[in-house]
């Protein structure tokens, strides 16, 4: 007996040994993804300059929304760095990486998401692990009260990252990975040219301009960041990211949201909120992302703004460029079995799910259908499943483009969610579509990857599963 139990404590023991072979003795998995450009976008801003440099500082959305070159030309006078990552990594690691590497004459320009998570002082635990991956010096950037968070979160890490190395690391989309980046850290042309999001907008990322979304920590670390900037004689300024007119809430006023950020922050706001938001044709698979004619556009906006600020009145030029065709959705087939077990309202595109009919009755399993009569079915509201208090398995077709916060709350006894879309970016996903439930997502096996390091979906990696046959 005293046998097994010493077995058993040394097996014990040898786990965190394990887990930390394979958090830093493997080779880096995820150092080609997307993230994995944080280190070299970290190296650029350590780089020494010939020119003072205007530092466009945010998530995704500095990444995708300027073209640093085209910048360059239209305001020489600077060396631009794109020091744009990721949302899910949060605004504050940024901050605090490039703090320490302003100089005189540097302009800062700090663009957000305009969505709570970025205006807050939120640290990305798993992303920054997957950032840091083959360059962990990146991981300074965490503090002290970070640790728990940190600690916790590197044996998912950790146990990710072993299974990568015996896939031959993460199958990614061309854009998510760090080979789209170019030598100056902005991405390659020819990766996003239009409009990928059914309808040209993404409900499940509604754009707000409620004064409330600006945390009061948000305003203080970026405070303490002007502050700082000041004393090394760099300027900060607040810009807003472009954003999709079409995803801005009804009634917003983002005026009230400019007086907010003047009474609170101590940097100057540079351009309005109403230039930065544009039509849905220049995006491309968020309402955050531009394509590549929308980032032309929006770097001319840029320019144009940032001019005004330093009393500039020479002419910049417009983007002569075509909004580009966004693209027509594809008829699905699909499997209609279920069709009578559901409520239905007619939308722009076809038909949404909106509650349940007696038909559904005791159902276990439930198949969303392909169509009604004769028109798609794209998409459900939050309550659709409401009063489901015996079903276990809710099988998702590829017709179903978008998925509302807290969709499954109402399924008390739901165990697996299936879902048949292959492309995660095909199907829309908020930050909340969990809440209320206990669930897990079960996605193609194929697509498992791209599903975990997706800008949606990552938030739900430790929920998601893989499907190898096919559940119809």
């Amino acid at each position: 007996m005293k046998r097994y139990v010493i077995a058993a404590l040394v097996s014990l023991a040898l786990i965190p040994l394990t887990l930390l072979a394979w958090g830093f003795g493997l080779p880096s998995q995820y150092g080609e993804s997307f993230l994995g450009e944080l280190r070299e976008k970290y190296a650029l801003l350590c780089q020494p300059s010939e020119k003072p440099r205007l530092i466009l500082l945010g998530g995704s959305a500095v990444t995708f929304g300027v073209d640093g070159t085209l910048l360059e030309e239209l305001l020489p006078q600077y060396e631009v760095v794109n020091f744009g990552m990721y949302a899910a990594l949060g605004t504050r690691p940024m901050l605090d990486l490039s703090r320490e590497q302003l100089r005189p004459g540097d302009l800062v320009l700090l663009m957000p998401e305009q969505q709570a998570q970025s205006l807050s002082g939120y640290l990305g635990t798993e992303a920054l692990w997957q950032a840091a991956d083959g360059a962990f010096e990146l991981l300074s950037c965490a503090r002290w009260e970070d640790l728990g968070a940190m600690i916790g979160q590197f044996p998912c890490f950790a146990a990710s990252k072993a299974a990568y190395f015996v896939q031959d690391g993460p199958q990614l989309p061309e854009v998510y990975r760090k080979a789209s980046f170019d030598e100056t850290g902005n991405l390659r042309t020819g990766l996003c040219e239009a409009n990928t999001m059914p309808g040209g907008v993404d409900p499940t990322m509604p754009i707000s301009f409620e004064p409330d979304l600006l945390s009061e920590e948000f305003c203080t670390l970026v405070n303490e960041y002007t502050r700082q900037a000041e004393l090394a004689g760099a300027t900060v300024w607040y810009h807003f990211p472009p954003m999709n007119q079409a995803a801005v809430e009804p009634g917003s006023d983002p005026d009230a949201f400019c007086d907010r950020l003047r009474e609170t922050l101590d940097c100057e706001l540079a351009g309005s909120p109403h230039t930065s938001m544009m039509e849905a044709g220049w995006f491309y698979d968020t309402n955050f992302h531009l394509n590549e004619k929308g980032r032309q556009v929006f770097t001319c906006l840029l320019a144009r703004d940032i001019k005004a600020m330093l009393g500039d009145s020479s002419p910049t030029p417009e983007a002569a460029v075509e909004m580009p065709a966004m693209e027509q959705p594809q008829s699905v087939q699909g499997d209609n079995r279920d069709a009578d077990c559901f409520v239905y309202e007619q939308v722009s595109d076809g038909w949404q799910i909106t509650g349940l009919s007696e038909s559904a009755g005791e159902r276990k399993q439930l198949i969303l259908p392909a169509s009604w009569q004769g028109q798609p079915v794209t998409g459900l509201s939050a309550d659709a499943l409401n009063g489901a208090q015996a079903l276990k398995t809710l099988v998702i077709q590829q017709n179903i483009t978008s998925l509302p916060d807290g969709a499954f709350a109402g399924c008390p006894a739901l165990e697996t969610v299936v879902l048949l879309q292959t492309d995660p970016a095909a199907l829309l996903v908020g930050q909340n579509l969990l809440a209320g439930s206990s669930c897990t997502i079960a996605v193609p096996s194929e697509s498992y990857d791209r599903y975990c390091l997706s800008y949606s979906w990552s938030p739900y990696a430790d929920r998601l599963t893989r499907w190898e046959d096919s559940p119809l």
